[in-house]
């Protein structure tokens, strides 16, 4: 079992989310090594003690047989850092653990599983929810999969990060649970933009209508905080509209390599592609309201 005080820890990514989960992990005595393409970031936690590397393949060196952690927005983006020769997997000691905190398809998940158990390392799948308000709090919903004792050795690390730790199942399972979440979310941000629709065209402040429904059974998290958003009309990204599609599209896929048919995915997902065709893309996932706004507002332009 790791714990911050036996352990070097390393970290790939410091973006939205990456950024306050190293801050956490060092505010609680972790010695941190870090790599980003970004370099402004780096130079900000250097100041406070963290050691910067050059390549994701040093990050595995000098971390040894510790915890390298990744925060990357899509398996592409893990595949440019573990891969290679200046990659993860070349510096990668025996007994080290990966731990994947991004959303990353399920599929590269299992192979990138079998790699590092082949180098005599490990490979966990550990996807969140909660957006950067989450990171920001350490209030993160962590959904692990993976080797269980492996877990368990990294729990301590992961509860630093997150307020729910929940070991889902074998490699994939946490990224499968992670499909399942933004389902419901997508799903959630469509029909509360219908709904503040219907309210507004009807006359109903939408502040006092989001206070009303936080009353009774459509209370959700989405209602608190993107509800506030579409009132506010605040879409500067904690989670982007882009980042949304693509996980609709990967549960798409795991649903028909599942055999599965699900008429409300494969409509959210024609939704959400229907909003970046139009360029919205770069707002904050609740931006669904806008663009439905916006498209509402053309719409009777050419009546």
């Amino acid at each position: 079992m790791y714990s911050v005080s036996d352990c070097l820890i390393g970290f790939i990514g410091l973006g939205n989310m990456g950024k306050p989960m190293v801050q956490h992990l060092m505010n609680a005595g972790a010695k941190v090594i870090l790599y980003n393409r970004s370099k402004q970031v780096l130079e900000e936690l250097a100041r406070k003690g963290a050691e910067i590397v050059s390549s994701p393949r040093e990050v595995a060196e000098k971390v040894e047989n510790g915890v390298i952690f990744l925060s990357l927005p899509n398996a592409n983006s893990v595949a440019a850092v573990v891969e290679g020769g200046n990659g993860l997997f070349a510096g990668l000691a025996v007994g080290s653990k990966v731990v994947d905190m991004g959303s990353t398809a399920v599929e590269p998940t299992r192979e990138w599983y079998e790699k590092t158990n082949s180098l005599g390392s490990d490979w966990i799948d550990a996807p969140v929810s909660g957006g950067q308000k989450g990171a920001l709090e350490a209030s993160l919903a962590i959904m692990v999969g993976g080797n269980e004792e492996s877990y368990k050795a990294v729990r301590p690390l992961l509860e630093i990060l997150g307020s729910t730790v929940s070991y889902m199942g074998p490699s994939g399972a946490g990224q499968c649970t992670k499909l399942a979440n933004q389902i419901i979310v997508a799903s959630s941000i469509a029909s509360l933009s219908e709904a503040f629709l219907l309210c507004k065209e009807n006359g109903v402040d939408l502040k006092t209508a989001r206070n009303a429904l936080m009353g009774g059974f459509a209370k959700s998290t989405v209602l608190d905080q993107h509800g506030q958003r579409m009132i506010e009309g605040n879409f500067e990204p904690g989670g982007t509209a882009v980042n949304q599609l693509k996980d609709l599209l990967e549960a798409f896929k795991v649903a028909g390599e599942a055999g599965l048919k699900l008429p409300m995915l494969e409509t959210n997902k024609k939704l959400w592609e229907r909003m970046l065709e139009d360029g919205f893309g770069e707002l904050d996932h609740s931006g669904l309201y806008e663009w439905y706004r916006q498209t509402l507002e053309k719409e009777r332009g050419c009546e």
